[in-house]
């Protein structure tokens, strides 16, 4: 069975999860955390667990490699969509696999790679570079990535969804 998958309906709620983004990555940290954070709050989704499943993603997995906005907006568009019996095989994954590479190729053109490393400049398992990543402020440019991003993943949803294509299978 085949559940069509239903966003907010209010126009505003782009502009939220841009801002909420934002607002978390400014007053938190964690590129990841924030983004999916700010979707699943609007989305009424309350799970610590998953908060916590992207806990280690932030700063390119923690080793400079896949950004964690990429590694959120997976996250989001698997919490939507994704299949939640692996007894589904195959066929509860095929649902998630376009979006997926569609999403990765909008967001490194909205933000500019899928790089932690080349986004930033920084090798984050150099604990000085690091550290002196977040002393001199430069993690400040984050933060408005992460409100791009944010803001990427919900056009991308809203389209999805006008498209009939947002959906999961039961």
């Amino acid at each position: 069975m085949v559940t069509p998958v239903k966003l907010p309906e209010s126009p505003e709620w782009i502009e939220r999860m841009k801002e909420k983004a934002y607002n978390n990555m400014k007053n938190h940290e964690s590129c990841a955390q924030s983004i999916l954070a700010a979707f699943m709050d609007e989305l009424g989704m309350n799970d610590p667990m998953v908060i916590r499943a992207a806990g280690a993603l932030h700063g390119g997995m923690v080793s400079s490699l896949v950004c964690g906005i990429h590694a959120a907006g997976l996250m989001v568009l698997g919490l939507l969509v994704g299949r939640e019996d692996l007894d589904l095989g195959l066929d509860g994954l095929l649902p998630i696999v376009t979006p997926a590479q569609d999403l990765i190729k909008r967001l490194d053109e909205r933000i500019g790679s899928s790089s932690c490393k080349e986004l930033t400049g920084v090798d984050f398992t150099d604990a000085e570079a690091a550290i002196n990543f977040y002393i001199t402020k430069e993690n400040e440019k984050c933060f408005g990535l992460v409100g791009e991003g944010a803001e990427e993943i919900a056009l991308f949803l809203k389209e999805l969804e006008e498209g009939g294509m947002l959906f999961r299978h039961d």
